[in-house]
């Protein structure tokens, strides 16, 4: 039954709570009066206890000296920042629970992140909302002791024309409103991005050519995601929660405005944690004290507990600046909920120790530089992973009685700008100088075809190796390759020839390291099974003949150089592109056009001087 039916009080959060309207700075729950009352307690303590060894004798005296000792330095000793009894609790926490969990893919790694929870259809009888995933497929929730989470997808991570997307409004208003007579509700908006040039393409000349492309400002990959977590307590019904669950994804969207929201299904959150994580679901996940190892990677967590008023610009752009740090990827959370629990949290993944130490040590210098403070989750570090991931939040906020860490005032994360979108494969620049980038590498497998010839494929090779992609060339003339392949320098693992006609299995590719396939010339010999995820396949061809107007129907993208008048009539009818098939033999010779479900966008190719000096004029002559 719910609360007002019980004739109970309603439950009131949100921006009308007093607390949220503190000054920017230091929270004012960093140091509850708890604690400090608890200093209090401890220092008499400790004298009464010398006082009675005093009396008893100097063996009992002894013991209540260093007993006084102990008690005095755990209530007012700070190392690093913090208590020393916050940190005694941290050891005990940390002591107590397992730290490594099975290589059991993305449902093991819930169980070892979030002990209890479950994933399960969120929806009451008569509540279905359908959810992204395979048809029928119905919006999915992970279910706790404490709490009921569903996730949804911000733009559209199969999309591979990007576009320039509206920025998120501030996640205060997309809580229910004070007045609201329904459970708390928490929301968590999770960014994640890796940068290009990629950490795995090193300094050759690949990482050197496309940082002189994009200036370093265009992410090779990139996710939002937005969860909504209704939160139990003993005024709401199991189906109370539900239907207030489901009320709040289905009015997102209208808040959200022309921000794409899709809310996902059972595989897709299973596949979306351990894509954050970095799972690979080989190698069993390991928990330290100052870091994390998972899939392969090493990764730190931290908390912002201090930030300014973010009003002034630099200090606007901090989320973007913070997942622009040179790590593998990097991860940003950002929490709003009822009462003064706005939290900010980061995570960052590299390759070794010396790359995440490198990776920390270049997000702390982003931070300082607003004045803002930064605090390593030692001893926390699983804590840390599940606040980063799209989970409702850090999981201590939902346990009655159990003080949280510091948070930061609400008003904070109002006016930070956060963006999402923009990541991908950087392909051109259009007539206004702008890029134009497409997302080769999705969740799922990308299919393209490329009329122009082999030097236009080399420069998307070349720009998708910096991009971290490893690279499968199968070609009828290896020898025009070859120069290429010395050229570019790069590691032996990251780009392999194989002779045309050869059945080859594609290795399969994450998110931080997709495969693309190049079939150059002849008969494809790579299986031409359904691939799998981060995997994109590209068919060059020299010129367009009627044989190849199926393959062009049944590609996903297909970039095109300059055409002559027979290809593209060939082409016109087959992907029904109209008058942008006319177009087509009219565009400059250093220009392609992009096409994806009959939408073309045209682009000059804008090759580097590296790109000239490996490949050469990539145009079409025709």
């Amino acid at each position: 039954m719910t609360a007002s039916a019980a004739g109970a009080p309603s439950v009131r959060h949100g921006p009308a709570d007093a607390r949220d309207r503190q000054p920017f700075g230091r929270s004012p729950v960093a140091t509850p009066v708890c604690l400090r009352t608890g200093r209090l307690v401890a220092t008499q303590v400790a004298v009464v206890a010398v006082l009675i060894g005093a009396l008893a004798g100097t063996g009992v005296l002894a013991a209540a000296v260093a007993g006084a000792i102990v008690l005095l330095a755990l209530a007012w000793l700070r190392p690093r920042g913090r208590w020393a009894s916050a940190w005694l609790a941290t050891a005990v926490r940390y002591a107590t629970r397992r730290h490594t969990a099975p290589a059991g893919g993305p449902a093991a790694l819930l169980a070892f992140v979030a002990p209890g929870a479950r994933v399960e259809a969120a929806g009451p009888p008569g509540a279905r909302v359908e959810a992204a995933g395979p048809p029928g497929d119905e919006l999915t929730m992970i279910a706790d002791a404490h709490g009921l989470t569903a996730v949804l997808e911000l733009g559209d991570p199969a999309r591979l024309l990007v576009e320039d997307l509206p920025s998120l409004p501030h996640l205060g208003s997309l809580l229910p409103g004070a007045d609201a007579e329904q459970p708390p509700v928490r929301v968590q908006l999770v960014l994640t991005g890796a940068p290009a040039p990629a950490t795995r393409a090193g300094t050759g000349p690949p990482a050197m050519s496309y940082r002189q492309l994009t200036e370093g400002r265009l992410p090779a990959y990139g996710r939002a995601l937005l969860a909504v977590r209704v939160l139990r307590s003993e005024e709401w019904t199991d189906d109370d929660l539900r239907r207030a669950l489901v009320s709040q994804v289905r009015r997102l969207p209208r808040r959200l405005g022309r921000l794409p929201a899709r809310p996902l299904g059972t595989a897709a959150v299973l596949g979306v944690i351990a894509e954050l994580a970095h799972d690979d679901g080989r190698t069993p996940p390991r928990e330290g004290w100052a870091s994390l190892r998972i899939g392969g990677l090493a990764q730190a967590s931290f908390r912002l507990d201090h930030l300014p008023d973010p009003r002034p610009e630099a200090l606007r752009r901090l989320v973007a600046r913070m997942l622009a740090v040179p790590a593998t990827a990097t991860t940003v959370a950002l929490t709003a909920g009822p009462g003064a629990t706005t939290l900010i949290d980061v995570r960052v993944a590299a390759q070794d120790s010396a790359g995440l130490a490198a990776a920390a040590h270049a997000l702390r210098l982003v931070v300082s530089a607003e004045r803002g403070r930064l605090r390593r989750l030692d001893g926390d570090q699983l804590d840390g992973l599940a606040a980063t991931l799209p989970l409702g939040g850090e999981r201590r906020l939902d346990i009655p009685g159990r003080t949280p860490r510091p948070g930061l005032p609400a008003g904070v994360l109002d006016g930070l700008d956060l963006t999402t979108g923009g990541a991908g494969l950087m392909l051109g620049r259009d007539r206004h100088g702008q890029p134009v980038v497409a997302r080769l590498f999705r969740p799922e497998e990308t299919r393209a075809l490329l009329v122009g010839g082999i030097r236009c494929a080399q420069l998307v090779t070349l720009r998708a190796m910096a991009a971290g992609a490893r690279v499968v060339v199968q070609t009828a003339r290896p020898n025009a390759w070859e120069p290429f392949v010395r050229g570019i320098a790069g590691p032996s693992e990251s780009i392999i020839i194989l002779p045309s006609g050869r059945t080859t299995e594609i290795p399969s590719g994450s998110a931080l390291s997709p495969v693309l396939a190049v079939v150059d010339v002849g008969a494809a010999g790579v299986d031409d099974q359904p691939g799998y995820g981060w995997q994109a396949m590209l068919t060059v061809r020299d010129e367009v003949l009627s044989a190849d107007v199926d393959a062009a129907s049944r590609a996903d993208f297909l970039v095109l150089q300059r055409l002559r008048e027979d290809e593209a009539a060939l082409l016109r009818d087959a992907l029904g592109l109209g008058d942008a098939a006319e177009w087509l033999t009219k565009i400059r010779p250093d220009m392609v056009g992009l096409v994806n479900r009959q939408a073309v966008r045209w682009a000059a190719l804008a090759q580097t001087p590296i790109e000239h000096q490996l490949i050469g004029p990539a145009a079409r002559t025709t």
